[in-house]
């Protein structure tokens, strides 16, 4: 995970890049996974000294993956929201 804050106590930018080179899913060796690459981006913004908006984008180039066989991994997904501090 690379993080970067834009000013002292600014808005932050984030990448993690997960690379998985083959595998396989038993110890046999007989049930291949292949390689895939996942790019995960994150960014903050605060408003005022209480709130912070924020997002992340999970899965960036919407790669198809199994961690275990027969089980797909989910798909590109977005998200944003606020942080309130009290």
């Amino acid at each position: 995970m690379f993080e970067w804050q834009v000013a002292q106590g600014g808005s932050t930018l984030g990448a993690d890049l997960r690379w998985v080179s083959k595998s396989f899913d038993d110890a046999a060796n007989r049930v291949p996974l292949r390689a895939y690459a996942v790019l995960d981006l994150t960014a903050s913004w605060p408003v005022g000294e209480r709130l912070e908006l924020y997002g992340r984008i999970e899965n960036l180039w919407n790669e198809r993956y199994q961690t275990a066989a027969g089980y797909a991994s989910p798909p590109r997904g977005a998200f944003v929201g606020a942080r309130v501090r009290v």
